[in-house]
């Protein structure tokens, strides 16, 4: 069987914010089945640092909870394309990319897993509907690796 030489499991999310912490669930989760070529990292939000990071994967899949939108979309960054964004308080993956195509000339392949999310408060758990979200994330973001082993 052939492994992928390296994906990146990214949960982007603050764990004490209820269902923002479904990013980091979904990586920990992924964590568990210790799989040859899957490597996972935690971050509280994406910053411009990651992209040389990111580079060192040939897939970044980043989960993170979403305001709005399906209980779970799972695309190719590209096929969404989003204009990047950069303020002091929020990066998006788009940028990413389009930071490393200027200072590395490379392309960054990554597909985002976002999550539906209902519930933002302090705290630290989460929604019936964002765990159930998060599980079937979990799930489908599995299945994605599944298939890039073959």
């Amino acid at each position: 069987m052939n492994y992928p030489s390296r994906i990146l499991v990214a949960g982007v999310g603050n764990p004490i914010r209820n269902d923002d912490g479904v990013g980091p669930y979904i990586c920990r989760c992924v964590e568990q089945k210790k799989m040859q070529g899957i490597t996972t990292a935690i971050y509280h939000q994406l910053h411009t640092e990651l992209t040389e990071e990111f580079l060192q994967f040939d897939t970044v899949v980043i989960a993170d909870a979403a305001i709005e939108g399906d209980a779970v979309e799972f695309y190719p960054l590209q096929e969404k394309q989003v204009s990047p964004v950069a303020s002091s308080h929020h990066i998006n993956a788009s940028l990413l990319v389009s930071l490393a195509r200027q200072l590395y000339q490379r392309e960054l392949n990554v597909m985002i897993c976002s999550v539906r999310g209902y519930d933002f408060e302090m705290g630290e758990t989460f929604s019936a509907a964002a765990k159930k979200n998060a599980d079937e994330a979990v799930s489908i973001i599995l299945d994605w690796i599944a298939k890039q082993l073959v």
